[in-house]
Order: C-alpha cells, then sequence, then structure tokens
C-alpha cells in the first residue's frame, strides 16, 4: 500500500453499516468478532449483540450472514482475513473456529486460502484441568480464485544470519 492511500474507520452495527456500502468497494477486511460466549461488549443492555446469542448454532448464523455482506462488498481480488479464538462449553473445547470456517466455506461460498497459527506465548486463561490456551486462528478468506497477493511485502527478512556448526 502506498503511503497516499485512503483508509476509513467506520462506526457502527456492522451488518447495517455493510448493507449500507456499494457492492465491491472494499479490497481487504481484517476482522476479530466478538467470541460466542466470552464476553458482553455494549454496556447499553442490548441482548442481540454478536457473541451473546444462547446458542452457538445462532451464532454461527449471524457470523454467516454478517460475512455473506463483507463477501458483497469485498473486490474480486480482494481477502478476508478473521481472527477467532476458541472456546470451552461444559469442560469441552468447542472448535468455534472451524466450525465459523466451515460455514462459511459451506454456506457462503468463501475459499479459505491460509490458517495461520497467532502464538500468544503466555495463553490466555488460567486453567487447573488442561492446558492453557496459548494459540487463535486467523483465517485468509477468499471470495474468488484469482486475488491479489503480494508475499514479499509480508515477508520478514532475517536480521543475523544462521550459525554453522560442524558445516550444518
Amino acid at each position: 500500500m502506498g503511503i497516499n492511500e485512503k483508509f476509513d474507520f467506520i462506526l457502527g452495527d456492522c451488518l447495517s453499516v455493510l448493507k449500507s456500502m456499494e457492492n465491491e468497494s472494499v479490497n481487504c477486511v481484517i476482522t476479530s468478532p466478538p467470541y460466542w460466549g466470552m464476553r458482553k461488549y455494549d454496556n447499553n443492555g442490548h441482548k442481540d449483540e454478536i457473541g451473546n446469542e444462547p446458542d452457538f448454532s445462532l451464532y454461527l448464523s449471524r457470523l454467516t450472514e454478517v460475512f455473506h455482506e463483507v463477501k458483497r462488498v469485498l473486490t474480486p481480488d480482494g481477502s478476508l482475513w478473521l481472527n477467532l479464538g476458541d472456546k470451552y462449553n461444559n469442560k469441552a473445547l468447542m472448535g468455534m473456529p472451524w466450525r465459523v470456517a466451515f460455514s462459511l466455506m459451506d454456506n457462503g461460498g468463501w475459499i479459505l486460502r491460509n490458517d495461520v497459527i497467532w502464538n500468544q506465548r503466555k495463553g490466555t486463561q488460567s486453567c487447573k484441568d488442561r492446558l492453557r490456551d496459548s494459540y487463535e486462528h486467523f483465517f485468509h478468506f477468499v471470495k474468488s480464485k484469482k486475488y491479489y497477493y503480494d508475499g514479499d511485502a509480508i515477508r520478514i527478512k532475517p536480521t543475523k544470519k544462521p550459525k554453522l556448526v560442524n558445516g550444518a
């Protein structure tokens, strides 16, 4: 991206804002929607905010609806980067990131290109009967097989050369 590129930040209900946008008007979406059943974001008592659905299947349905609109506003060569963490319910890991990813592919027609693991070193929760969560998924979705990708722009060059020991 050039330094003179324009970026807009829009505040509002995501579905309402997306529905007001023009088709194929956005090149890239990077988002981390509220995780299901983790916290309340709205202090005004709205019970219909995403993430507070009484059932995870309703959460999946609502996110799929939102990302249907994201797909509509995304340019044909655009990308969606989606960060999601997982959730335990009744001591069982839900697999929520993959449930969302499968719903977007099966019900939304998205193409999943990558699953990047965000290693969080310390983890997010303290637990006594299981390992601590120490990663989240960062999914890369596209809407068509031909999309913009510049691997050199995101590649990190090592600051040090590797040390050779015994020729290896």
